[in-house]
């Protein structure tokens, strides 16, 4: 899973939000550097990623991709569950996604100069440029996928993925609507 994602599933907390937030940002052990509320969120998003991970639907779903894309189904796949779950939210989450996000930002915002690792810098281009609103589309997952490539060395290709959107939507999509309530039940054991 992504960002938005993450978000969804972090318990109701300002540090909880940060902590989740910011595990694909904060690398390695963990040691007094975070508040022990942000350092439980990071662990919190570790345990979704193992989870997810470890998930047989999601595995079906990284195959689907996996025929194409290799040992990138699994950073394209995170991109297309938040596609599937920013096109939905209202359905999983009772409220609207520009409604979350307008109180997620409102909750982070106050903190911004104080978020961990590089989430300092991207959290700002993140809000300001509605990437998570921007999962919603084809177009918004493109330039996440092109935006994800110039951060590998090789950069590969990832954006022409987006056509397993249409092409796989039924499958892809079929695995998402069983593999994220089980992580939503999951994730509340975590709180």
């Amino acid at each position: 899973m992504n960002h938005l994602a993450h978000l969804f599933l972090a318990g109701s907390s300002t540090d909880s939000l940060i902590g989740n937030l910011s595990g694909d940002f904060v690398k390695g052990v963990l040691g007094d550097e975070l508040p022990p509320a942000i350092r439980a969120g990071v662990v919190q998003h570790r345990k979704i990623d193992a989870y997810t991970d470890a998930h047989p639907h999601v595995g079906d779903f990284r195959r689907v991709i996996a025929a194409e894309h290799g040992h990138y189904a699994r950073v394209i796949a995170d991109i297309f569950i938040d596609h599937f779950l920013a096109s939905r939210f209202d359905e999983f989450a009772g409220e609207s996604l520009e409604s979350f996000l307008s109180r997620t930002y409102a909750r982070l915002d106050p903190h911004e100069a104080t978020l961990p690792g590089m989430l300092r810098v991207v959290y700002p281009r993140m809000r300001d440029q509605q990437w998570l609103l921007s999962y919603r589309t084809l177009e918004g997952i493109e330039t996440a996928l092109r935006g994800i490539s110039r951060r590998f060395s090789r950069q590969p290709k990832l954006a022409p993925a987006t056509h397993l959107l249409v092409d796989a939507r039924a499958e892809l999509e079929r695995r998402f609507e069983i593999f994220f309530p089980d992580v939503m039940e999951y994730a509340r054991t975590l709180w």
